[in-house]
């Protein structure tokens, strides 16, 4: 049980590095590389998260966007230290620009990922383990060329019309009943056949768990911080002024593990705005729950 809850307190940094505009939580933003990695069972399970922000663009008008994902995710385990992750996200997005409403749905990139694990060590009274990992994003989601040079229109996109690499980086410790673990991961972005490149994800980020066990119910409230930074992108090589950006999430939550099932909820805000001010995050919520096989 101690296995599956930090497993899934682990998913509670949810989805940064496969699309558009990842920290503006667009598109098919739906992809944690650090999910359930410290899991030695294989599972299979289901993440919804909503997100929205509003801001003005550099044109005098207003944006509203929401985006709402299901994840469904998995991981199979090749040996005692390597595991294989995939992730297939379906999104629902509305964006608002001015009174005009456009909708779009669909599967968005698919991810795989092969994780291992480095360092494992157990004490009389702290446990600590170290993974890394890398794998792919693939062009699986819908990608069209814009019709205008907004960039809002490229981060409505449902993929990002391109295969690109994710390295990642895990550690955690145990002591007691407590958990911390502190995560970073890298996403280089490629050129898509359009010729544009959207920037490079950096994110990095730290949770602290206490875990309590009644019986066979196993209950863990959370804090956790998690820093996200975009690059500038690129069309046709020329860095696009209107893009990138950084953002800082803090928030809170609980996961609750009752034998093979895991089940529990997220809540996190903005500390600050996205891209000199221009857009503003909302508060993003998840709920997920997991399945040990």
């Amino acid at each position: 049980m101690k296995k599956i809850f930090i497993a899934t307190l682990l998913s509670a940094f949810l989805f940064t590095t496969a699309n558009a505009c990842d920290i503006c939580g667009g598109g098919s933003a739906d992809y944690n590389p650090f999910l359930f990695p410290h899991l030695s069972k294989n599972y299979i399970g289901l993440n919804f998260l909503n997100r929205s922000l509003h801001g003005h663009n550099h044109d005098g008008s207003t944006t509203r966007a929401r985006y709402s994902t299901l994840l469904i995710f998995g991981q199979y385990s090749i040996s005692r230290k390597v595991k294989f992750l995939a992730f297939v996200p379906y999104s629902a997005n509305m964006i608002e620009r001015d009174n005009n409403i456009i909708k779009s749905k669909g599967t968005g990139d698919v991810i795989l990922l092969v994780n291992y694990k480095l360092w494992d060590k157990a004490g009389e009274s702290i446990s600590q383990s170290l993974i890394i990992g890398g794998g792919a994003k693939l062009h699986t989601g819908t990608y069209t060329q814009p019709k205008t040079e907004d960039v809002n229109d490229r981060n409505f996109q449902l993929g990002t019309g391109s295969i690109d690499y994710i390295l990642n980086g895990s550690y955690r410790m145990g002591y007691g009943n407590w958990v911390v673990n502190a995560i970073g991961s890298y996403k280089y972005n490629t050129a898509n056949k359009e010729h544009y490149r959207f920037g490079d994800i950096l994110t990095a980020g730290g949770t602290v768990a206490y875990q309590k066990t009644f019986d066979k119910i196993s209950i863990a409230p959370y804090v956790q911080v998690v820093h996200e930074s975009q690059m500038k992108d690129a069309d046709k090589h020329v860095l696009q002024d209107h893009s990138g950006g950084s953002i800082l999430y803090t928030g809170a939550g609980m996961d609750i593990s009752v034998s093979k099932i895991t089940i529990g909820a997220n809540y996190q805000f903005a500390a600050n705005n996205i891209s000199k001010g221009e857009l503003n995050a909302n508060p993003r919520f998840s709920a997920r729950i997991s399945f040990a096989l």
